[in-house]
C-alpha cells in the first residue's frame, strides 16, 4: 500500500464523525430502534462518558440514522447556552420541505424575523415559544417526528428552559425527542434537578470501550498487517476513541515517511497527543484527593492494584476511598469492574501521570 498516496483516514478532530469510524452498533439500534416506536419508553436521551470516548460521533450517527426513518426530522442546537427554543423554531423553519408547509397553513413567524407578515394569517406567532408550538402542532398532523440534539449540555438557565418546555410539548402529544451528550458529573446536575421533570426522566447512557475486535479488524484492514500485529495496537487504546484515531494517525503517518515504521516509534508522539488533546484537561478537573490516588495508582506494585494497597499509600479511610473510587469511575478515567482493584481504564494514564514529575 502506498500510504503517500492517500489521505489519512485517521483524524485528531472532535465533533464529527471520522473517516475510519468504528459505531457502537448494539447502542445505536437500541436508541433508534426505542425513538421511531409509535410508543417511545424514552423521549430524551443523555450520552455520557470521559472526554474524547466519541460522545458526538455517535450522537450524529444516531441523528443520521433517524434522518433515513420516514417522517423524521433531525435539529442540531449549535449552543446549549443560547435560546433553545428561539433556535429550534428558526432550524425548523429553514428546512425548506417544512417551511413550504408552515407557509401554506398560513403562519405567521414574523415576530421572529422569519417569514413574513400575513395579514390574514391563521395564527400568529408572539414570540419563539409561541411560534415553536405552532409549528409542532402543524407536524403532528403532517405526521412528522422531530429530534433535538445538544452536544455537551451543562446545567443553566437555558437547559432549564428547555426542560420546563419539553414537558409542556409532551403534555400536549408533540413528537418531538432529545439527544444529548455531556461529560457525566454535568449530566448529574441536570438530572439532580427534579423540578427538571422532562430531563429528570431523560435516560442516562454511558458509552461502552469499542469493541476490540472491531479496532483489530479495522487496523488489519487499513495498514494490511497481521492480526496478531493488530490486537497489540488495539490493546494500546484499551477501546477508547481518541485513542483509536490517534494510534491510526500517527501510524499511517509513520508508514507515509519510511514503509518499515514499526509502532513502537509512534509511542513518544502517542503519548503527546493524548496529553495535549485530553490528558491535561481531564487532570486538571479532578480533585486534589483524587490526583493522590491516581499518583498512588500509577505507581502501584501491580495493575489491576488492590483497593488495599492505593489505601495504605494514601492513608486514606476505606468509606473515603470508596467515595473517591466511584467517583473516578464515573469520570470514565479509572475501571473497578474487578471487585478489589482498581486500573486505569485509559491508555497511557500512568505514562502520562508519571511525566508529569519528571
Amino acid at each position: 500500500m502506498t500510504f503517500l498516496q492517500k489521505d489519512n483516514p485517521y483524524t485528531l478532530q472532535f465533533a464529527l464523525v471520522p473517516p475510519q469510524y468504528i459505531s457502537r452498533a448494539a447502542l445505536t439500534e437500541e436508541i433508534v430502534g426505542d425513538l421511531i416506536k409509535n410508543v417511545p419508553t424514552f423521549r430524551g436521551y443523555f450520552l455520557t462518558g470521559v472526554r474524547g470516548s466519541g460522545k458526538t460521533a455517535t450522537m450524529t450517527d444516531i441523528s443520521q440514522r433517524i434522518t433515513v426513518e420516514p417522517g423524521w426530522i433531525s435539529i442540531d442546537i449549535a449552543n446549549p447556552e443560547s435560546d433553545i427554543i428561539d433556535s429550534l423554531a428558526r432550524a425548523l423553519y429553514r428546512i425548506p420541505e417544512l417551511r413550504s408547509i408552515f407557509i401554506k397553513a398560513k403562519l405567521d413567524f414574523s415576530i421572529l424575523g422569519i417569514g413574513v407578515s400575513l395579514e390574514k394569517a391563521d395564527m400568529i406567532a408572539s414570540d419563539a415559544e409561541d411560534a415553536a408550538d405552532i409549528m409542532l402542532s402543524i407536524l403532528k398532523k403532517k405526521q412528522k417526528k422531530v429530534l433535538v440534539t445538544i452536544d455537551e449540555v451543562t446545567y443553566g438557565k437555558e437547559i432549564s428552559a428547555f426542560s420546563h418546555t419539553m414537558s409542556s410539548y409532551a403534555r400536549k402529544g408533540y413528537d418531538i425527542y432529545v439527544l444529548m451528550t455531556g461529560l457525566t458529573n454535568n449530566i448529574n446536575k441536570i438530572k439532580n434537578n427534579k423540578s427538571l421533570t422532562f430531563l429528570y426522566r431523560a435516560k442516562e447512557v454511558e458509552l461502552p470501550p469499542l469493541n476490540r475486535s472491531a479496532i483489530i479488524n479495522d487496523y488489519q484492514s487499513v495498514f494490511g498487517i497481521g492480526r496478531s500485529a493488530a490486537a497489540d495496537m488495539a490493546d494500546l487504546t484499551k477501546g477508547y476513541a481518541f485513542a483509536f484515531q490517534v494510534l491510526g494517525y500517527l501510524y499511517w503517518k509513520s508508514l507515509s515517511a519510511d514503509k518499515t515504521a514499526r509502532i513502537e516509534d509512534t509511542m513518544t508522539d502517542y503519548d503527546y497527543y493524548l496529553s495535549e488533546f485530553v490528558y491535561e484537561k481531564i487532570w486538571s478537573e479532578t480533585t486534589r484527593k483524587e490526583k493522590d490516588i491516581l499518583k498512588a495508582l500509577s505507581v502501584a506494585s501491580q495493575s489491576p492494584a488492590s483497593v488495599s494497597e492505593i489505601k495504605t499509600m494514601c492513608n486514606i479511610e476505606s468509606g473515603d476511598l470508596s467515595v473517591y473510587r466511584e467517583r473516578l469511575i464515573q469520570k470514565g478515567i479509572i475501571d473497578g469492574s474487578e471487585r478489589g482493584y482498581i486500573a486505569f481504564a485509559l491508555p497511557r494514564f500512568s505514562e502520562f501521570i508519571n511525566s508529569l514529575w519528571k
